[in-house]
């Protein structure tokens, strides 16, 4: 019995030592918006499924809690923009990740004013690397905060859409909310089966016409 409670306080413990993080979502016409913020602001923004499991998170060195007040501003930003309007600049943010370069290119990134986009190539110049165009695709493909940091607003140089990490619906998505730049093509997905082949059918048309 006494082994048991030195077990629990030594989880519990070990539960004090995990850092704590708040989780909020906004639902949107693409799918669910996740914030993941810290007492000192937004850490993390998933598009679609949340990344959000509690086993995942102990691995990772945190745990989930409850704080309305550390989400609100986040959640609040996240609403404003899926109704037409410009995350503010003044959310806070807590990254402490990236390399120097990454970081560079997110901040080159995120002046990318509203309603325009850019080419991956003007982010490399604008980041202090001009050459580096391939590695400014790695660099937004590890972004860790999309819309606040807006890489849907990078595109190829000829005008194509380019990649996105969460998916093209959801960079032709986030474009149609800043006025359509391009020839997005983007619905709002289909429930059921057919739905699904249908959206299967004309991803593999596209694959086979590259």
């Amino acid at each position: 019995m006494k082994t048991k409670k030195r077990a629990a306080k030594a989880e519990r413990r070990g539960q004090l030592q995990l850092e704590p993080l708040a989780v909020a979502s906004v639902r949107t016409p693409a799918g669910t918006i996740t914030v993941v913020c810290s007492a000192a602001g937004l850490r993390e923004v998933h598009l679609g499924a949340a990344e959000t499991r509690r086993r995942e998170a102990r691995a990772r060195g945190i745990r989930y809690v409850r704080r309305p007040r550390w989400t609100a501003g986040a959640k609040a930003a996240m609403r404003r923009f899926t109704r037409g309007g410009a995350v503010p600049a003044t959310l806070p943010l807590d990254l402490a990740c990236g390399t120097p370069f990454q970081r560079r290119v997110w901040e080159a990134t995120r002046a990318v004013p509203w309603g325009e986009v850019v080419s991956y190539a003007e982010i490399a110049r604008r980041a202090g690397a001009p050459r580096a165009v391939r590695a400014v695709g790695n660099a937004l493909g590890e972004n860790p905060v999309p819309i606040v940091v807006p890489c849907h607003r990078v595109v190829h140089s000829g005008g194509s859409i380019g990649g996105f990490t969460s998916g093209l619906d959801w960079k032709r998505y986030l474009l149609s909310l800043e006025g359509g730049q391009l020839e997005l093509e983007w619905r709002k997905p289909r429930r059921g089966v057919l739905g699904l082949l249908r959206a299967a059918g004309r991803a593999a048309g596209r694959a086979g016409g590259r």
